[in-house]
């Protein structure tokens, strides 16, 4: 098949882009970083230079084509909301325009267990969207929020959506760089106690996630699935087999949740008030949810709809960074 994909130049998208190609697919990926765009052509991937805010520039991109799996998002825990809508909401239903006007036959729509940001940590979560009263409070967690709920209403497309939690693997830019953050040579750190528990998902669990929504059978259309490892680890065992991986031995320091907290408003604040470019702060109040509130998914759905299981585990994950 002709598949493209958008955000081809972000390490998911890149990821999903050279995975279907080893699966012989016939691959084209849309994205606008232009160096990435050029070492990826260098690569051998046939990259086209589009916009998802131009629907016109998505339409002439995928002519021909089959499947479109849509990676492209902005993810960031810190920056403009308008940005999150435009490229989240308004970037996802462009995308459907085009996959409309020329025929596409499936789409495959990468969302975020981050629609999940305002609501319970006691339950396993499951594929169903939480109800609007916990739509997540954070820009990028309801942007996708709303996005979802576009999808829903498209039902005159074949698609099918993907909600990964904090997937990680080789070129990952997303969670390892913040797991970085909290390594030195001689220690690791937890906000808090450390016991939340959180879901995370291999980069090759994904990209079989990826592959079965593709293949899979027209009774798993029109609806969302979690997916994740299906073993979900406290965030302190999580840092401390990163940060000891290669037989090191680093030393645990915790830090009060507290203290932590006020700094991450204080910093906010502060980069919400320089003028121009955004900067991400160290740490934001998005950012300690994420390792300090459990967050656990339901991933039944995807094992009895698009025939996938995880077959990897987090240590197996870990290998794969070597």
């Amino acid at each position: 098949m002709k598949i493209a994909v958008t955000g081809a130049t972000g390490s998911l998208g890149g990821a999903v882009l050279k995975y279907l190609a080893s699966k012989g697919h016939e691959v084209v990926g849309l994205g606008r970083n232009e160096a990435k765009l050029s070492q990826l052509s260098e690569d051998g991937f046939e990259m086209i230079n589009c916009d998802i805010l131009d629907v016109n520039a998505i339409e002439n991109s995928i002519i021909g084509v089959d499947i479109l799996v849509h990676c492209a998002a902005y993810a960031s825990p810190f920056g403009s909301r308008r940005k999150y809508f435009e490229t989240n909401v308004q970037g996802t239903k462009n995308v459907f325009i085009a996959a409309k006007y020329r025929s596409v036959k499936r789409i495959i729509v990468i969302s975020s267990a981050s629609i999940f940001d305002g609501g319970r940590p006691d339950i396993k979560h499951p594929d169903d969207m939480p109800h609007k009263s916990m739509r997540p409070k954070h820009a990028y967690g309801a942007s996708k929020y709303d996005s979802e709920l576009y999808c829903l209403e498209q039902t005159d497309i074949p698609w099918i959506g993907l909600r990964p939690r904090a997937v990680f693997g080789k070129g990952d830019e997303t969670l390892i760089p913040r797991l970085e953050r909290l390594i030195s040579d001689k220690r690791y750190l937890t906000i808090g106690k450390g016991d939340a528990l959180i879901d995370i998902t291999c980069l090759g669990n994904f990209l079989d996630a990826v592959v079965c929504a593709i293949e899979a059978n027209d009774d798993a259309l029109h609806r969302f699935y979690n997916i994740s490892n299906g073993d979900a680890r406290s965030f302190k065992s999580i840092i401390a087999a990163y940060a000891n991986r290669n037989e090191r031995q680093l030393k645990h320091r915790k830090i009060p949740l507290f203290p932590v907290l006020i700094y991450s408003n204080l910093i906010t604040i502060a980069a919400s008030l320089v003028p121009g470019k955004t900067w991400e702060p160290a740490i934001t109040n998005y950012g300690l949810r994420q390792i300090t509130r459990s967050l656990r998914l339901d991933i039944s759905g995807a094992k009895k709809y698009l025939n996938w299981t995880p077959r990897l585990t987090f240590e197996d994950g870990l290998e794969e960074l070597e």
